[in-house]
């Protein structure tokens, strides 16, 4: 399996974070990123890696995501932060606008004219998610690693034989399943597995195609322990792209993920959310789930299969309550593997902060998925 990384994702380092009314050492460290990187190097039979360019245009696909204000939004927001004598560690809100705040509900404000401080809770949700001088090159990075593995996913995928489905993994940092179009939140700035998506689309769609009904179809599977609310939000009312999310209740981001979130509009059908209580659920409960989004996935008829890839569900992670473990996660990538029958698969790193056994857990979750493709290469075959 390829393995897609950038040294840019690293540059992104916050100070800290606010969590439970306490400031705290930021979790989604670049030390996450090195330990994931070092398990997949000691398994170099089952991985090669390859460095996404620095110079990749990204901004035409960035845009099929987020609006332009937004995206001008990150890029700009720290030297404004600073220069309006905010806190030089980052960019972090402190009022946002709630839905009974009637004024912006009623749109009687200019948004171009905020102060810095105002518009950081016009374009983010919480404490965690601060804006540094290296935030935007980070998260550009990881677009750039989404897209190039993306390539190399559609590329395989056209002359791959019969060895089982092809898989690529894209070694993102910062994460993004909860950027929503215009908002970031939870770690994450621009919604890596929504560009993957839309990237794939336009890779599978003939060029005579320009309605909504003719787009192939993108499944979008996510095993975050936190619902992936922007992912939801971008695609609730599009046919064409499938998002299915097994996640914690009750937990962050509290608001979204109910069994009732369905999709709306034409999207109506389209998103299914498989809340599981915390503390009880462990490898069991959670691969019975998982076989049940694997099923209706099949029922889709996805093209592509994009996997948001959190191992925070881990019995050890600091911030979560489920009980998965190392070994689960390897059934749970085998599960993976029978997602689409076999269509390609680009896994997109998302959360998972117990440091000691990262890269593990995701070494576990590819090497299933690999194994249980060949296997199911090797009885088709036979």
């Amino acid at each position: 399996m390829k393995v897609v990384y950038s040294t840019s994702c690293l540059v992104h380092n916050p100070e800290y974070e606010t969590l439970s009314g306490k400031r705290v050492p930021y979790l989604e460290s670049p030390q996450r990123y090195e330990v994931i990187r070092e398990a997949l190097s000691d398994s170099e039979d089952s991985f090669g890696f390859v460095e996404a360019s620095e110079d990749m245009e990204v901004g035409e696909h960035l845009l099929s995501v987020h609006s332009p204000e937004y995206v001008e939004y990150v890029k700009n927001a720290y030297d404004a932060w600073v220069e309006d004598g905010g806190d030089e560690a980052g960019v972090v809100p402190d009022t946002f606008p709630h839905p009974k705040l009637i004024n912006f509900k009623n749109g009687d404000i200019d948004v171009t004219k905020l102060k810095p401080i105002a518009k950081a809770g016009l374009y983010c949700f919480d404490l965690s998610t601060p804006i540094t001088a290296d935030t935007y090159k980070a998260a550009i990075a990881a677009v750039q690693v989404t897209l190039t593995a993306c390539s190399i996913l559609t590329t395989e995928s056209k002359a791959s034989s019969s060895e089982g489905p092809v898989g690529v993994f894209a070694l993102t940092r910062p994460p993004g399943h909860h950027a929503a179009t215009s908002l970031s939140g939870g770690y994450c700035y621009f919604n890596n597995v929504a560009i993957a998506a839309r990237f794939l689309q336009s890779q599978a769609q003939s060029p005579s195609s320009v309605n909504a009904e003719s787009k192939p179809k993108i499944a979008i599977l996510d095993i975050d322990y936190h619902h992936g609310n922007g992912t939801q939000d971008i695609f609730y009312a599009d046919p064409s792209v499938y998002y299915v999310s097994l996640h914690a209740v009750p937990d962050y981001p509290y608001y979204t993920g109910t069994a009732s979130e369905t999709g709306i509009g034409p999207g109506k059908g389209y998103t299914l959310n498989l809340p599981l209580p915390t503390y009880t659920t462990g490898d069991e409960e959670y691969l019975a789930a998982l076989r049940h989004a694997v099923h209706k996935i099949n029922e889709f008829g996805a093209e592509y299969v994009v996997v948001s890839l959190g191992v925070d569900t881990y019995q050890h992670d600091p911030i979560c309550k489920f009980g998965l473990t190392t070994a689960g996660y390897r059934r749970v990538g085998g599960a993976i593997a029978r997602a689409g029958a076999g269509v390609g698969t680009v896994f997109v790193m998302e959360g998972g902060y117990f440091i000691a056994d990262l890269g593990a857990n995701v070494r576990a979750v590819l090497e299933g998925y690999q194994t249980a493709g060949k296997g199911a290469a090797a009885a088709g075959s036979a």
